[in-house]
């Protein structure tokens, strides 16, 4: 079970993010968002699930390794900020959207999404 929801929380951050490169389809995304916060919920309530995203803050793909650093910023901090910092240094959309989540986040403007 938790292995399915991993694959189903990887596939949605990417549908996600592919939302940021200009051809927004926000039924598409909007679906997406709720099939990974559901799926993140799930996994970050079992010990091995929790393992389980945590090595996703290595993952290849952008989208998964920086939404889930934005998830898990408050378990792991120092690991997080270092992907959210790296991604905010990019240019287009998708970079400011990881910055402007940074500072709003060290303003305390953030909370748990979980």
């Amino acid at each position: 079970m938790l292995e399915s929801c991993l694959e189903k929380y990887i596939e949605a951050c990417k549908i996600h993010g592919s939302g940021f490169d200009g051809s927004y389809d926000y039924k598409v995304v909007n679906k997406a968002h709720d099939t990974l916060i559901k799926n993140f919920r799930v996994l970050i309530k079992d010990e091995k699930g929790k393992e389980m995203l945590k090595n996703l803050l290595k993952h290849e793909d952008v989208y998964v390794s920086s939404w889930t650093a934005c998830l898990l910023i408050f378990d792991y901090p120092k690991e997080c900020k270092r992907i959210i910092k790296s991604v905010a240094k990019g240019n287009g959309v998708y970079a400011g959207s990881m910055e402007i989540f940074y500072k709003e986040w060290k303003k305390g403007n953030i909370e748990k999404m979980y």
